[in-house]
């Protein structure tokens, strides 16, 4: 049996925070037509961690073209896996994240990307959305605010329920520092958040309220959740599932797994939870 062989392209968009958006497009130009999957990755998270490159080259191999990429603020640069630019994460907020991901949906569905004849020729014009951790937080507000995306599924991976983790005590430091002082446990880095990430929250508690994104939600969703994930516990979750319409979004509870489904940076090789994940969602998808 011959081997398929998933192509890869780089794209890159301009931001509105003035920084470049950097991506990569995944598709199999000898398939039929399929869906664009667009990934969110989450807090310090990047297009290439942990299980992000496994899962977008499963899509593609399975027939989508599949877009992977950073958001503008988050510090990384390619062919690095450390933040290299943290005066840029200091600047990044909830707000510029969601800008992000709709200058990256408006720009695939109006063409406006540089991408291979191939590329296009095998979107079948299907949208759909996967968002991981504090990218499926964003990937909701972004659908609320914009019913007219034309995003037709929706899958989100260990969710955050709220973005407000903060305490009164945490927030009066942050804001007689002007910084928040983050510690990135997998390269010993200390990043640093700047006090915008906090004005930000609480000049849009309302926007960013996620159970009430959730309400308004239109297209069906799947959520895949670890049962022991202690950083967003699964009781959350299924208090974010029920403010959710009757019948649109369906839970699947990976067992004997947490956050990250089990896997780190950089993956070795994917863990039974996140091939259950990515099956699980692929069906979703209809892949």
């Amino acid at each position: 049996m011959a081997t398929l062989t998933v192509f890869t392209e780089r794209f890159w968009l301009t931001s509105t925070s003035g920084e470049r958006i950097l991506g990569d497009l995944r598709w199999l130009p000898s398939r039929g037509k399929g869906p664009m999957i667009i990934m969110l990755h989450g807090f310090i998270g990047f297009k290439d961690w942990g299980f992000f490159p496994y899962v977008a080259t499963e899509f593609a191999l399975r027939g989508a073209c599949v877009v992977t990429f950073n958001f503008s603020l988050s510090g990384y640069i390619e062919g690095s896996d450390r933040v290299e630019r943290p005066e840029l994460f200091a600047r990044n907020t909830i707000g510029q994240e969601i800008a992000d991901t709709l200058t990256v949906i408006t720009a695939f569905t109006k063409r406006q990307v540089e991408a291979p004849a191939s590329w296009w020729k095998r979107w079948d014009k299907r949208l759909f959305l996967l968002g991981y951790s504090r990218g499926a937080g964003v990937a909701l507000i972004a659908l609320r605010e914009n019913p007219k995306l034309g995003v037709e599924r929706l899958a989100l991976w260990s969710p955050v329920t709220t973005f407000h983790h903060y305490t009164e005590r945490q927030k009066k430091r942050w804001r007689q520092r002007g910084l928040l002082e983050v510690s990135h446990t997998r390269t010993s880095q200390i990043l640093h958040m700047g006090v915008e990430y906090l004005e930000d929250l609480e000049a849009n508690v309302e926007r960013y309220n996620l159970h009430r994104a959730i309400a308004a939600l239109r297209c069906p969703t799947l959520i895949v959740h670890g049962m022991h994930d202690i950083t967003v516990p699964l009781r959350s979750v299924q208090e974010l599932v029920a403010a959710a319409p009757e019948g649109l979004v369906q839970l699947y509870v990976l067992p004997h797994t947490g956050h990250t489904f089990g896997v780190d940076h950089p993956m070795r090789q994917p863990s039974p939870a996140v091939l259950e994940a990515t099956q699980v969602t692929a069906e979703f998808f209809g892949l």
